[in-house]
Formats: C-alpha cells, sequence, structure tokens
C-alpha cells in the first residue's frame, strides 16, 4: 500500500508497505527516505528507476519538490542527481546533524495510524538555518521555475520571468535543481502526458495535449523518464499510487 499527503510547504510525505517492484517515473524531485534505521537520499531524478519490493518492510520518506533539496538540505543537487547515497556522504557536518530532525519526522510517519497526522507546519530544519525569509525567497524561485515549465515557457521567457539572463539562469538551475531547465521541461511534459493517458485519452490525443510533436515524440521520452512504452501505461499512474515502492530504487548508487 502506498500514501501519500502534500505538506504546506511544498513536499509530499508518502509511506510505502507491500509495494510491488516497479519502474519509477522522473519527476525531478529529491527524497529523503527511512527503511528501518537506514536513512537514504535520493537526487533529483532525471531518468526512471527500478524500484525494489517492500519485502514486508514499512518505509517512509519526503519527496522534495523540485529546486527545494539544496534549500532544504543544504546539498549540491548535481552532484546527487539520480544517485542513492547515504547523505552523511554528500553533507557537511553541520548540516549533517540536522538529519536527527527528519529521521525523527519520518520514523514518527511511519507509525501513525493516519499519515495526515504527522504533517509538520514547516520543515524540519534547524531554526534559524539561512532565516526563514531566505527559505521562503528560495522556494519560491523553484516554484516560479515549475510554474514556467508548467506552461511551457521557452528558456528565455522563464530567465526574464525571473529576471535573470540566459546564462544566469542556467547556473541557477544546476544549482537549485541539479539539472537544467531542458529537462525540467521534459519531466514536466511527460508527467502531463502521464495524467492523461491515465484518465483514458488516446494516446495521440495525449501526446499533442501535453505539448509533444508527435505520438514517436512521446515513445522516446517514455523511454527515458517513465521506463514504460505508452501503449502499457493504461492504468500504470492509478496503479503506482496503491502499489509502487520508492524505497531503495535499484539505480546507480553514484552520479549518473
Amino acid at each position: 500500500m502506498y500514501e501519500e499527503q502534500l505538506t504546506g510547504w511544498g513536499a509530499t510525505l508518502w509511506r510505502s508497505a507491500g509495494g510491488a517492484a516497479e519502474p519509477i517515473a522522473a519527476d525531478g524531485s529529491a527524497d529523503l527516505i527511512l527503511r528501518g534505521d537506514a536513512l537514504w537520499l535520493a537526487g533529483p531524478s532525471t531518468r526512471f528507476l527500478l524500484g525494489t519490493a517492500d519485502a514486508g518492510v514499512s518505509t517512509a520518506g519526503v519527496r522534495l519538490a523540485p529546486g527545494s533539496a539544496a534549500a532544504l538540505l543544504g546539498i549540491r543537487p548535481d552532484e546527487v542527481r539520480d544517485a542513492l547515497l547515504d547523505p552523511k556522504d554528500v553533507l557537511a557536518p553541520a548540516q549533517a546533524s540536522e538529519l536527527g530532525r527528519w529521521r525523527d519526522w519520518l520514523a514518527a510517519a511511519r507509525d501513525t495510524p493516519r499519515l495526515a497526522d504527522a504533517l509538520p507546519a514547516a520543515p524540519p530544519i534547524a531554526p534559524g538555518r539561512g532565516g526563514e525569509l531566505a527559505l521562503a525567497r528560495e522556494l519560491r524561485w523553484a516554484a516560479t521555475v515549475r510554474r514556467a515549465a508548467a506552461q511551457a515557457l521557452p528558456v528565455a521567457g522563464a530567465a526574464a520571468a525571473l529576471g535573470r539572463s540566459e546564462r544566469q539562469f542556467r547556473r541557477d538551475m544546476t544549482a537549485r535543481f541539479g539539472y537544467g531547465y531542458a529537462a525540467l521541461t521534459m519531466i514536466v511534459r511527460a508527467q502531463a502526458a502521464l495524467r492523461l493517458i491515465d484518465a483514458g485519452h488516446p494516446l495521440a490525443e495525449a501526446a499533442a495535449r501535453a505539448g509533444y510533436a508527435d505520438q514517436p515524440h512521446l515513445s522516446r521520452d517514455f523511454a527515458r523518464l517513465v521506463g514504460r512504452r505508452p501503449r502499457a501505461l493504461a492504468g500504470y499512474a492509478s496503479g503506482r499510487a496503491a502499489n509502487r515502492s520508492i524505497e531503495l530504487p535499484s539505480g546507480s548508487s553514484t552520479v549518473a
């Protein structure tokens, strides 16, 4: 069983038990995952991963919205992209000391009867780290970029919306998201197509409405981002909500 709850600060708290092994579509997000006593960091995903079955072990995690992991965890997302790591290996000692807050929260979420009861009003980071205003500014910046990608703005339009040159914007994307704006727009487009396919739209219509040039274009993107052929995806999005496991994906443990 898989369930999730959106927090008030843009992350998604989730837990999984008895999930089947299956491909996990790229969503550009980073996850902190608690399985047993081990805390893992799954870096921002720009390709699909092969998830493993839960094997009777309950798992809890928090999915950090694209562009927010740098501010919330103090990581360089480009250094952990598409990787599964012990977060202590990539955090400075002062930042690693905050992991106990995240671990305690995830442990409580894993054990509480109602997942909604485990939602905090604010992220479990040390008070004053970077300042609340600075954190809020970073999260707003990332949200603005995500909206631009959802609107399919070209990179020049997205940069202008943030008052940046294209060169500055590309540097900012690497530092905050861990990948480029083009990768984000590809991920957003694939997610839109997944929703349309799951809602029963014909593949050609789903491709057109999501912004693909044609159905073969959709298939090419899905080969990297989703890990399944579009024709095999009837009911996939709803099925993953019930069955997926994203604890310890079997992708590379080093940066791809």
